[in-house]
């Protein structure tokens, strides 16, 4: 699943989602990413997005959302964060479900016509 405005190939290993965060950075590191960005055609969110998923060792779809249905929360956590783990706690039960539904009836020979 890619987000409608994902242009970057490497996010065809997240789930999709995007919130808007306030993020403080080096001045210098964020003018050197943003000039990398534009020269990648790239939006510089998309870029740190990028560099953050790389830095984590390019985690797959399965392990990104394994991590967030197992998320640890608390009464301070915003909602975001525990609308994540709703998320992607159904979007397992249902992956769950689907791979079951897929699987032939025990005691059938799925190889006879």
């Amino acid at each position: 699943m890619l987000c409608s405005t994902t242009r970057s190939p490497a996010a065809q290993s997240w789930p999709e989602g995007i919130i808007s965060i306030k993020l403080t950075m080096n001045p210098y590191l964020y003018a050197m990413a943003q000039d990398e960005a534009a020269k990648q055609g790239l939006s510089l969110w998309e870029m740190v997005n990028i560099a953050l998923w790389e830095k984590l060792g390019k985690p797959d779809y399965d392990t990104l959302m394994e991590f967030a249905a197992r998320l640890d929360l608390n009464d301070e956590d915003p909602k975001w964060k525990q609308r994540l783990k709703m998320a992607a706690r159904h979007e397992m039960e249902v992956q769950a479900e689907r791979k079951r539904q897929m699987q032939p009836p025990r005691g059938e020979d799925s190889t006879r016509p």
